[in-house]
């Protein structure tokens, strides 16, 4: 009960610091450039995660941080089963971010309001059109220089299974040829989704080599998803062998 009090206590905390930078540094203020917006927008939330980390009382297990990029832009693929795998990716990741998301994910206190404005994309899978157009626009963030966060299972999916990534989502890698930074979570489900409250957990990342994606041929490109699937399956395993 004691963390859920510190989780909202972190939440409140993050709306009243944020809406002032909000405001100043939103995405679509034409007082400041996308990348510096981006920025403070991004760091903001970095620090503020950490407070929401603290209040959780998670305890973090991060494997192969050194497989991190030094520098982007990179497609950082992951899988989810958690509102905290978001927390944890802005917490571990240094570089400016922005996100692709279903369409639910924008009528989500809060966490909407720091999507908006870092001016991430919401995609509706349901709709061909709409979710081509949201694949190109990432498309042209990849190739500004700036770098994207997927969930490409396209919902949450408790415990240790993975449901199959969604493959067109890759054409954000196959278009620019950008580095695919596979991640893997384990036990996130725990801190929130499975008991309806925040508890104390320990939780698990592992961060695979980075998969070059820059001269695949027509082949490598239709095995790509498959690829990365089964590369994220086994970080997860290797998490699960690691607690055994």
């Amino acid at each position: 009960m004691l963390e859920s009090t510190r989780v909202v206590g972190a939440m409140v905390k993050m709306d009243i610091i944020g809406r002032k930078a909000r405001k100043e540094y939103g995405y679509g203020n034409k007082k400041h450039d996308v990348k510096t917006s981006r920025e403070k927008i991004y760091h903001l939330m970095r620090q503020l995660t950490r407070d929401m980390i603290k209040g959780a009382s998670m305890e973090i297990s991060i494997k192969g941080e050194e497989n991190l990029p030094k520098q982007g832009p990179a497609l950082y693929v992951a899988n989810h089963s958690s509102i905290f795998d978001t927390v944890l990716l802005v917490n571990t990741i240094k570089e400016p971010c922005i996100f692709i998301g279903k369409k639910e994910v924008a009528k989500m206190p809060l966490i909407n309001k720091w999507f908006d404005a870092l001016g991430c994309i919401y995609i509706d899978r349901e709709d061909k059109r709409q979710s081509l157009e949201c694949i190109l626009k990432g498309i042209s963030e990849l190739k500004s220089g700036q770098s994207i966060i997927l969930f490409p299972e396209g919902t949450r999916t408790m415990g240790d299974e993975m449901k199959p990534f969604k493959e067109g989502s890759f054409r954000l890698a196959t278009k620019t040829g950008v580095p695919i930074v596979p991640i893997a979570f384990r036990h996130t489900d725990k801190v929130f989704e499975e008991y309806k409250r925040v508890k104390k957990t320990k939780v698990q990342m592992n961060i695979g080599p980075i998969i070059e994606t820059k001269h695949l041929d027509k082949e490598g490109q239709q095995k790509l998803p498959k690829q990365v699937e089964e590369c994220v399956k086994g970080l997860l395993q290797e998490l699960i062998e690691q607690e055994k």
